[in-house]
């Protein structure tokens, strides 16, 4: 019996260990894995993954090196292999908005780059339309951002959260770190406008008021989308904002810089305190305009939109309590 126990624990390892080496094969590193000597495998394995082969620990330790994995992560054999999996979907895909995992030094770093908008304010077209529906007041906002930047991600782990303040946004994915929230940051440019509350306080540079008195904010901000590596890690993202980067008091202490009255995040699933609205999008060869509307507006806002310029869908989406505070005239 105990020779059978031994030889299905090896066939297993050896299973896992299939995909550690496919996976450097994948990444296109598995050069750098003939460079580990032994001394250096075993520094960085941590007396963990005791049964793989030497081939097998070298890959081991490059794809902890890359951070794709934790040494500790080799002796739970189902959570190794489906990080390294995550760990490969993602660096493979390319993606033209990704930044780097919470965590990476050299995350804050990259985060400057996303904050360049010049192609998105040339578009006229749209920003003229977007502006005259503020002002006739079918609108309480908008974002315009490239195409499709957030297609085809998996919902049950997003969030795309709005701000304009890159320290903001560093501040903020800190404080993740800090709280042993593990996942990826995407970042892409928008431009924004929408409504401004008086209760807000005094108006900044940023607000305009538009034909009829209407007051907007208008500026360039980034639409950051999280993937996290579990939905628990989203609901205590949530759990982080509501406490260190929502204003409820002005001159209110104890949160990360520039926080919102009202922060907006939202995901395509059903999360349990959020509410349903319509995320309408209009799109164009290269750009797509985002507009929240409560789903009893959406009508509306769809017939005054219509048009031979542009596509048209309406996306259900389950915003934060504030932000949908916001589109029923709230402030807080």
């Amino acid at each position: 019996m105990r020779v059978i126990v031994v030889a299905l624990l090896m066939f297993s390892s050896q299973l896992i260990a299939g995909d550690y080496r496919s996976a450097i094969d994948e990444l296109n590193f598995a050069k750098l894995s003939d460079t580990y000597g032994d001394g250096k495998v075993s520094s960085i394995l941590e007396g963990h993954g005791v049964n793989l082969s030497a081939e097998e620990k070298s890959a081991a330790a490059v794809l902890i090196t890359l951070g794709a994995l934790d040494a500790e992560d080799l002796a739970n054999e189902k959570l190794a292999s489906k990080k390294v999996k995550s760990y490969v979907a993602v660096v493979s895909g390319n993606h033209p908005a990704l930044m780097g995992r919470i965590g990476d030094a050299s995350l804050y770093h990259h985060m400057a780059g996303a904050f360049d908008h010049p192609t998105l304010l040339k578009d006229n077209v749209f920003l003229e339309v977007l502006g005259e529906a503020l002002v006739d007041g079918v609108l309480t906002g908008y974002d315009l951002r490239r195409k499709g930047v957030y297609d085809n991600f998996p919902v049950a782990h997003t969030f795309i959260y709005s701000q304009s303040s890159i320290l903001h946004m560093r501040q903020l994915v800190a404080l993740l770190d800090s709280e042993g929230i593990e996942g990826w940051v995407y970042i892409t440019p928008k431009v924004s406008a929408f409504l401004y509350r008086d209760d807000w306080g005094p108006a900044s540079d940023a607000v305009v008021t538009l034909p009829g008195g209407v007051r907007v904010v208008q500026g360039r901000e980034v639409a950051v989308l999280f993937q996290f590596d579990s939905v628990d890690d989203r609901e205590r993202f949530h759990e982080v904002v509501t406490r260190f980067a929502k204003k409820d008091e002005k001159d209110e202490l104890g949160l990360i810089e520039n926080a919102w009255w009202q922060p907006f995040y939202y995901t395509d699933q059903a999360v349990e305190g959020f509410e349903p609205i319509s995320l309408v999008v209009i799109s164009s060869d290269k750009h797509e305009a985002t507009l929240t509307v409560l789903e009893a507006k959406t009508a509306k806002v769809v017939q005054v939109l219509k048009d031979d310029r542009w596509d048209l869908r309406v996306d259900r989406v389950w915003v934060n309590p504030p932000f949908f505070r916001f589109l029923n005239g709230g402030y807080k």
